[in-house]
């Protein structure tokens, strides 16, 4: 069951009548069956997955929190973290496994949100085992925690601390904080079925297109799929968000408005925020705190300066947390390009930082004015180039399309070839909503705070502002008879 259709906002209606009319103590409960009602009906394999995942994980957690001795407990995580991540990677991967044994190894449809509940699990069970949270003891809540169903299908990943205690403490109905949650509802629904499906055809206009490609066409379509992408996740997030807020649970932002940032590492910690901070303490920390890397820090400290050497394991940490980021997304050739690059800019990056800083230093160039414009600009094509590979099928089609950008601007039939991906009508829809979405974006990136800002501007101005935000979706959205509706891109994973 999808979260755009009409049987969700069936269905969440009647949660929230549920929640509301639960007494505050076992509110949790009716999210626990709402959550296993929507598991349910996503699949047999979805419901067997989670359950078994969960049971695994709160079984886990007792078993770390009563063991005393430091060996077996990291025998029982490493063999529990083993199981889970090895069953997400059996699952998820079974085509790339297919391939290796030249047949079908076994036929099983990916759980919905696989990565997600596993990531979050996961990490539940490794923050028992630092002494962060305590293990529960009631399996139910686990399950909860982990089939939390508003947040199942994209994230955002979270930890116990964040979430488990919300699930179950039970929340009053909140006026304001409910039309909060309805406003970035219907925030989210508009970026997505408004702005991002319509950029859909400019998407499949690329890959489906076999003669040659202006190369103003190319570069703009990357362009157009980026904002897609950006448009489509954080839209759902908006929407995961403004559902949980209208039952009063607060989720962690996943998206800081990554378009303005000056510097790839500014980018990636302002995009999927909640799954980069799940890699930085579960396998950043690990890996830069390990004995290896301190071992590496030394001989390297001794070979090449103490810079360096402070710096190299830390580079060379991040390097393969973008590759496991890479292959997270897609088990294909594409997947690694797209981490190995953003591992390598990062790295360089994080190597060359006190070069860079003595030459700006030196040519005493300024923090702000046109130098910001400059690291936005250079930030915005390094992104670009890794687009190439995030949408296209192979390395050979991202490397072709990436060549064909280069190839002759002829705007000779810019007319024609615009109107052979979208109506002008549907062009002027789609700028119209991001237009829209960048006035917002701004006001919000200048420390505007927009949510404040629509809750004390009154009845007289709110509601009029909600009703003509519904009905823009209502109008111009794309979705119903005749349109094909798009999933949302990350629902795969």
């Amino acid at each position: 069951m999808s979260i755009l259709s009409l049987d969700f906002l069936v269905f969440f209606a009647a949660v929230l009548i549920v929640y509301y009319i639960f007494p505050l103590k076992i509110r949790w409960v009716a999210l626990l069956a709402a959550s296993l009602v929507f598991v349910a009906l996503s699949g047999w394999q979805s419901a067997a997955h989670l359950s078994i995942v969960a049971l695994t994980v709160w079984a886990g957690g007792l078993g770390l929190q009563a063991l005393r001795g430091v060996r077996m407990r990291k025998l029982l995580l490493t063999l529990l973290l083993m199981l889970n991540l090895g069953a997400m990677m059996l699952i998820k991967y079974q085509p790339v496994f297919s391939d290796w044994f030249g047949f079908s190894v076994w036929e099983m449809g990916v759980p919905l949100g696989l990565s997600y509940f596993t990531f979050q699990s996961v990490g539940y069970l490794i923050d028992v085992y630092r002494g962060k949270v305590q293990a529960q003891h009631n399996p139910l809540r686990v399950w909860l925690f982990a089939g939390y169903f508003p947040q199942l299908s994209q994230g955002p990943i979270s930890t116990w601390k964040e979430l488990g205690h919300q699930l179950l403490e039970g929340h009053r109905f909140e006026p304001e904080q409910f039309v909060s949650g309805f406003q970035l509802l219907l925030w989210g629904y508009f970026k997505k079925l408004v702005i991002a499906d319509r950029l859909a055809a400019t998407t499949s206009a690329l890959l489906t297109e076999n003669n040659a490609l202006p190369g103003w066409f190319v570069l703009g379509g990357v362009v157009l799929f980026a904002i897609r992408l950006y448009m489509d996740f954080s839209g759902g997030m908006d929407v995961v968000r403004g559902l949980s807020r209208m039952l009063g649970i607060e989720l962690p932002e996943n998206f800081r408005r990554p378009f303005f940032s000056r510097s790839v590492a500014e980018y990636w910690r302002r995009w999927h925020i909640t799954l980069g901070a799940w890699f930085r303490s579960y396998q950043l920390y690990p890996l830069t705190t390990s004995s290896a890397s301190l071992a590496l820090s030394k001989g390297a400290s001794k070979a090449l300066g103490k810079r360096v050497g402070l710096a190299l394991p830390s580079a060379l940490a991040t390097f393969l947390v973008f590759v496991f980021i890479g292959i997270w997304h897609t088990a294909n050739v594409n997947a690694l390009v797209f981490g190995a690059y953003f591992g390598v800019v990062m790295a360089v990056s994080m190597l060359l930082d006190p070069v860079w800083k003595a030459m700006r230093r030196r040519l005493k160039l300024p923090k702000g004015g046109w130098m910001t414009v400059v690291r936005l600009v250079r930030t915005w094509l390094l992104i670009l180039l890794a687009q190439f590979f995030a949408f296209t099928n192979s390395a050979a089609q991202g490397f072709f399309l990436l060549r064909q950008s280069f190839s002759t601007w002829d705007f000779s039939a810019f007319s024609e070839k615009m109107t052979s991906v979208m109506p002008l009508l549907e062009w002027g829809i789609a700028g119209a909503g991001l237009l829209v979405a960048l006035v917002v974006d701004l006001l919000r990136e200048r420390k505007k705070d927009m949510d404040a800002r629509f809750l004390n501007a009154g009845i007289l101005v709110r509601w009029p502002l909600l009703l003509m935000l519904l009905l823009s979706i209502l109008v111009f959205g794309i979705y119903g008879s005749g349109y094909d509706a798009q999933a949302f891109l990350y629902t795969q994973f």
